[in-house]
């Protein structure tokens, strides 16, 4: 499938929405894998099992928790995507000069405190 849509140029303008939408969030995902998704129990911090949110005496309680937990894991993920994004924009203006005056004013204001 790959080397075919590769191939023919058409084919290569197309793509799946859920893919490009999730890729944005990749190193967030990467990131909260460990801290939301996964239990660390293992020698040197390595994760083993599944956050349990849900108690054991709930019916089917493994797939509810893994429906919970995973959304819990995506919404936190999107949402810190969107907090990086807004850090990012107000500490990085666009253009040199901006990025100048917005750091010189954040060095004046920490020397006065």
């Amino acid at each position: 499938f790959l080397i075919l849509r590769n191939i023919v140029a058409p084919m290569r303008q197309r793509y799946l929405w859920l893919f490009a939408y999730m890729g944005r969030f990749t190193l967030e995902t990467y990131i909260f894998q460990f801290h939301i998704w996964m239990k660390t129990t293992g020698v040197n911090g390595s994760p083993k099992h599944l956050m349990l949110l849900i108690p054991s005496w709930v019916p089917g309680c493994f797939w509810v928790n893994l429906m919970v937990t995973t959304s819990v894991y995506i919404v936190v993920s999107i949402r810190m995507f969107h907090l990086t994004t807004a850090f990012r924009d107000i500490l990085i203006p666009d253009g040199l000069s901006a990025i100048v005056r917005r750091w010189a004013s954040a060095a004046a204001a920490l020397a006065l405190c």
